[in-house]
């Protein structure tokens, strides 16, 4: 709600930096461009095997609904999303979205519907089947997969696949294993990071697309900061600009300047931002409508928590009277409490507003939200580390960007020993997650940290987004884990609590 507003605020007639791709929005950077012509001349050409990698964030997905504008209408497409299927599960798919009534379980038998299938398109366009995150196919699949296109019938030539995935893809195809397949991929494009014109350029062609220039909008330096940072990869160009924008629009700033670009910057890397949540309470919603009942009511309930904080030890039962008398909304819908789970070695800090009574809650999902607007709205801060405690607490969600109306989402209590890890005997701490490995470095230049183990974990959160987890370890039991903990949020080092204000 609040990003469409500062649109329509700035003037945009739509959008500019939405993450859904977006083949309006499509920039023909020179590997881009090079790319889509290749692609479309080995559609046209019945060329058949067709890769396209990048590393995530790229624009693959983007500069495939750009060429799907360009090639024959006649096509029939079929889009596998997801690439953790076997090969019967592969042709069942594929069956399916051409409308063929699935008949029997066997290999050959979808093999041989969907050949019947092909020869009796004729002069029809052709089929082009694209899978995506094509670096997670098995061995097993991907050698079918080449046995199949190389029978070389006249029914495999209506027959196209496009590969979308890493550039780790290209390395599974060196397998020996895999050699035939590798021989019939004739047309291979890959796509890079934007470099530091381009990204310039990326920025300007969005916004003209939408009624405005750069120069209107951003300062030089702040676009300097986007486009270093960014590193070239649009998706994380369009993340910064879009927040960028909400929080112009929030602070009513005549431009975006290298102040909330920084800002910005700190919240998605973290380890924290130094923001106070009054600052948040109290900072104007220039033409925002006027609140509903449950949003002023978190509101209050917000404010007072902070006001609790400051006041003498003597208004103990006044806080718990309080809370007694909460209201059972909050900013993501009707929740309802849970049963706890574990109960807190210590009492939470006082110096948190988000810090409750309860171990979690339980909020319905309404139309339109996703993890990570949910916990925006729930805890009123977002970080991935936050999504990916939210997701820990939801093992059915494994797609941070997909969840269902009317699912239940627990929304778990930020407390210090909820980051405490028990593995084989040892005790370990889940510093954060971030976008990137190169944090891990923060965590090893603390001198509170020598002598510990740093770990890594890669964590896919959507079918195309990898974020790394940092874990620090090991410390010889529970108490001496809680008391490390203690001390890296003290020195904000702990982006889960990011929003909550030094004691």
């Amino acid at each position: 709600m609040f990003i469409t507003m500062s649109h329509e605020f700035l003037g945009f007639s739509e959008d500019p930096f939405k993450i859904t791709p977006d083949p309006e929005f499509f920039y023909p950077a020179m590997s881009h461009r090079q790319a889509l012509t290749s692609m479309t001349y080995g559609i046209e050409t019945r060329s058949g095997l067709i890769s396209l990698t990048g590393d995530v964030g790229t624009g693959k997905t983007t500069l495939i609904h750009a060429l799907l504008k360009r090639i024959d209408k006649k096509a029939k497409i079929v889009h596998i999303s997801y690439s953790s299927i076997t090969f019967q599960e592969l042709l069942r798919d594929i069956l399916s979205e051409l409308e063929i009534p699935v008949e029997g379980k066997s290999k050959e038998s979808l093999l041989g519907q969907l050949n019947e299938y092909l020869s009796q398109m004729n002069q029809d366009g052709p089929v082009v089947v694209i899978i995506d995150e094509a670096q997670n196919l098995s061995e097993e699949v991907l050698e079918d997969i080449g046995r199949m296109v190389s029978s070389n019938n006249s029914a495999s030539m209506q027959f196209q696949i496009i590969f979308v995935g890493q550039p780790k893809f290209e390395e599974k195809l060196s397998s020996q294993r895999l050699s035939q397949l590798n021989e019939r991929l004739r047309i291979r494009c890959q796509i890079k990071a934007l470099n530091r014109k381009e990204s310039q350029d990326y920025i300007e062609h969005r916004l003209k697309l939408v009624g405005t220039r750069t120069s209107k909008i951003f300062t030089p330096e702040a676009i300097s900061m986007i486009c270093s940072y960014s590193k070239g990869v649009p998706r994380t160009i369009n993340i910064l600009c879009d927040n960028a924008l909400w929080m112009d629009y929030r602070l009513s700033k005549r431009r975006i300047d290298p102040a909330i670009i920084r800002k910005l910057i700190k919240n998605l890397e973290g380890p924290v931002i130094r923001k106070s949540l009054l600052s948040v309470l109290t900072t104007p919603l220039k033409g925002i409508c006027p609140f509903t009942p449950a949003l002023t009511s978190s509101f209050k309930r917000l404010s007072v928590a902070i006001l609790l904080v400051l006041c003498m030890a003597g208004l103990v039962l006044v806080t718990y009277e309080y809370r007694q008398s909460r209201s059972t909304k909050t900013w993501g819908g009707k929740i309802s409490l849970q049963s706890p789970h574990h109960v807190p070695l210590a009492a939470p800090s006082s110096s948190s507003p988000l810090e409750e009574d309860k171990t979690e809650e339980t909020v319905i999902v309404k139309k339109g939200q996703t993890i990570s607007s949910m916990a925006e709205q729930f805890y009123r801060s977002l970080s991935p580390t936050l999504v990916a405690f939210i997701m820990d607490c939801n093992p059915e969600v494994t797609n941070a960007d997909f969840i269902t109306v009317g699912q239940k989402i627990k929304m778990p209590k930020l407390t210090e020993e909820s980051l405490i890890l028990m593995t084989d005997h040892a005790y370990k701490i889940n510093v954060g997650t971030f976008l990137t490995s190169d944090t891990a470095g923060l965590y090893r230049n603390e001198p509170a940290l020598k002598g510990k183990e740093i770990e890594i974990l890669p964590r896919q959160v959507t079918p195309k987004d990898v974020w790394y987890r940092i874990v620090v370890g090991n410390f010889n039991d529970k108490e001496e884990a809680l008391k490390m903990t203690a001390l890296l949020k003290e020195k904000e080092l702990l982006p889960l609590f990011g929003l909550a204000p030094k004691k």
